[in-house]
């Protein structure tokens, strides 16, 4: 059984992590997107849809503006040593994989924001535990995450987070996850021969297991119906 926690349980965790530019640009299409979609704009229950369907496409394949990087965030990686190879850059990945699990955490919530900036996904699955009866399946669930060795296979673990946090309403903070998403791409230190992997795991299960003696989640914000220009759609097929 899933449970949720009350709101008068629920605030801030006290030390949130800010996103970086990558991060803050995610953010922005996510929260476009979400106050859109709570609105019941067509167009916007459209493109999630339409997302949903390309999660497991390579970055580019979705033919959404929301998956494109501006010119500020993909030049730098452009000059690097992955313009020699036709393949999607660390960001252009993050990218699209933060957009489209999205869009699978928001579809059918039309009450509750999945997009809750200040809560990181590793918070968020902790939170998971505690409202279920049976909290160890959640720790054997978030422990597969942590032990992906590759970006599909994290993807594969994360998806089937989402889908859980999507049921018990729990969002997080898709911008921090992004660039977390980046961070998992990068290749070792010169220094200490970690990659960004290793960082990753080691940042997530710190946040995992905090949280466990920390406050409970903040309330989730309602849907912004302020300055509605969209007529609602009746369709659920895109939902």
């Amino acid at each position: 059984m899933t449970d949720t926690l009350e709101p008068a349980a629920r605030k801030r965790p006290r030390h949130s992590r800010e996103p970086e530019a990558l991060g803050r640009h995610v953010a922005s299409v996510i929260d476009d997107l979400q106050r859109r979609y709570l609105r019941q704009a067509p167009a916007a229950i459209a493109a999630l849809a339409q997302l949903r369907q390309a999660v497991n496409a390579e970055p580019g394949t979705a033919g959404l503006a929301a998956v494109w990087l501006p010119d500020a965030l993909i030049e730098p990686e452009l000059r690097s040593e992955h313009a020699e190879h036709p393949r999607a850059t660390p960001s252009e990945q993050a990218l699209h994989t933060a957009v489209t699990l999205f869009a699978i955490h928001q579809q059918s919530q039309r009450d509750q924001r999945m997009h809750t900036p200040g809560t990181t996904f590793a918070v968020a699955c902790q939170w998971l535990a505690a409202v279920r009866d049976n909290d160890e399946t959640v720790h054997r669930r978030f422990a597969a995450v942590g032990t992906a060795a590759t970006y599909p296979e994290l993807v594969y673990h994360v998806r089937n987070m989402v889908t859980q946090l999507r049921a018990a309403k729990i969002g997080f903070d898709y911008g921090v996850f992004a660039d977390d998403l980046r961070l998992f791409q990068r290749g070792p230190a010169l220094a200490s021969g970690l990659t960004g992997a290793d960082h990753v795991r080691a940042l997530w299960g710190r946040e995992y297991w905090r949280a466990s003696a920390g406050p409970s989640r903040p309330a989730a914000s309602g849907p912004d119906t302020s300055d509605i220009s969209d007529p609602a759609d009746p369709s659920t097929s895109q939902e």
